[in-house]
């Protein structure tokens, strides 16, 4: 693995991980709908800022945005809406909730191979994101939860909605040969922030003005890490992992995530780790490894057709 992707890798699992105690201070002076609305708007004028810095431009073409309207609908307005919509889903079982938002990865793979697109998912990454999923079932035990209710259905849903939304914004930043935009990360993560702004702003009547927020010291550097790194550069190096290794190998992320958490109470919270969730984040990295190592070249002599390529087509969406 390059030393830039594992950089980017590792910037989005620490600022993922430790986004919950992150939101526990902004909680301190912001409901959630205030929180999710000033989070957005402080990463879109931080990415409209550096789009302009980095001279490129926001996508022109009523297509182009309606598919980027689409990811952002599927990857953040449908889940709350979805909420919204069933009563028990806020009340859900907190490990269940963890275990579905950690299976997006799975849910990447079966959308492929649903859209017989096995070929961009190799045996190995298949291999290491199950057995990263086994591992995030050891750390949570979620084994008495109700996985037959509406709030299990719910959280499913969202988890295949963001996991088709990985895919779409693999489409869209691959190579204009094979029907993408050849979008780059930045103007990607930029649009999604844009329009998540509008979201937001819909969604801020549902409570939004129901307290008057309080801003502090603490509140405000907690919205500007949120949303300056977290919605906007961690997102845009998200994004720069699904363009260089695919949706399903950069879904691999989202593992890290509950690892990261977990260590992160350790320190801030006083947490005392049990054999099992040490176990369970073992099998995760062990997954994690898997679907990490290097692939192996083809053997001399032997010449495929994707070699033959040109090197446009050859892009990581277009590889795979």
């Amino acid at each position: 693995m390059r030393f830039d992707s594992a950089a980017r890798f590792a910037a989005v699992a620490l600022m993922w991980g430790s986004s919950y105690f992150w939101i526990k201070i902004v909680f301190g002076g912001l409901n959630s709908a205030q929180f999710s609305f000033f989070r957005i708007l402080v990463g879109a004028v931080a990415m409209l800022g550096i789009l302009a810095l980095g001279r490129e431009r926001l996508p022109r073409g009523a297509g182009v945005w309606a598919r980027l309207v689409l990811i952002a609908f599927l990857a953040n307005a449908l889940p709350v809406l979805l909420v919204e919509l069933v009563d028990d889903a806020v009340g859900a079982d907190a490990d269940m909730v963890s275990v579905f938002n950690a299976s997006v990865p799975l849910c990447v793979v079966l959308l492929c191979l649903a859209a017989r697109r096995a070929d961009r998912v190799p045996a190995r990454v298949a291999a290491g994101l199950v057995v990263g999923f086994a591992g995030v079932l050891v750390l949570y035990a979620p084994w008495g939860a109700e996985w037959l209710s509406a709030g299990a259905a719910v959280n499913a849903a969202a988890a295949v909605a963001y996991g088709w939304s990985m895919l779409l914004m693999e489409k869209l930043m691959g190579a204009e040969e094979g029907g993408g935009k050849a979008m780059t990360p930045l103007v990607l993560a930029t649009t999604q922030a844009v329009i998540g702004v509008g979201w937001a702003g819909i969604n801020m009547p549902n409570g939004g003005f129901d307290s008057t927020p309080h801003f502090s010291a603490s509140i405000i550097g907690a919205l500007l890490v949120l949303g300056v790194l977290n919605t906007g550069l961690v997102y845009m190096c998200f994004a720069w992992l699904i363009r260089e290794e695919g949706a399903a190998k950069a879904s691999g992320v989202l593992y890290a995530v509950p690892v990261v958490l977990t260590l992160g109470m350790v320190l801030l919270e006083d947490h005392v780790l049990g054999t099992r969730e040490i176990l369970g984040m073992a099998v995760i990295v062990a997954g994690l490894i898997l679907t990490r190592l290097p692939q192996r070249t083809a053997p001399a002599g032997r010449t495929r057709s994707a070699d033959r390529a040109t090197p446009a087509a050859k892009s990581p969406a277009a590889v795979r």
